[in-house]
């Protein structure tokens, strides 16, 4: 909807929950057959505690806990967290938050944003 503004979704399984599949495969598996529609990058399988990229969200929003699966982040071109949504907000409802940062992303030059 948005990638041609250069915004990027970015999937990050996690285990902490004890619902991920047993491996990279096949998480990858299941998403082909049950997501066929997902087209942005699957990263690979680990914890929140291992994941540099939720290290760095932790840093910025200490306040801010993974507290389920399908948790998201809005990132900007600078890879500051704008904010956090629990998995019962979907990405039709922030919509108008990707829309602001596309924006500004574009005001200032800039050509990404991401909500991982």
């Amino acid at each position: 909807m948005y990638r041609s503004k250069g915004f990027s979704v970015l999937a990050f399984p996690i285990s902490d929950f004890n619902q991920e599949l047993g491996s990279n495969q096949e998480i990858l598996s299941f998403v082909e057959k049950n997501f066929p529609q997902v087209d942005f990058p699957l990263f690979s399988l680990s914890t929140l505690s291992e994941s540099p990229v939720y290290q760095n969200i932790r840093k910025q929003k200490p306040d801010k806990h993974v507290k389920w699966n399908f948790y998201k982040f809005l990132v900007d071109w600078n890879g500051q967290v704008v904010q956090s949504y629990d998995k019962k907000v979907g990405p039709l409802q922030i919509s108008d938050q990707i829309e602001q940062l596309l924006t500004e992303a574009s005001r200032a030059g800039k050509k990404n944003v991401v909500m991982s």
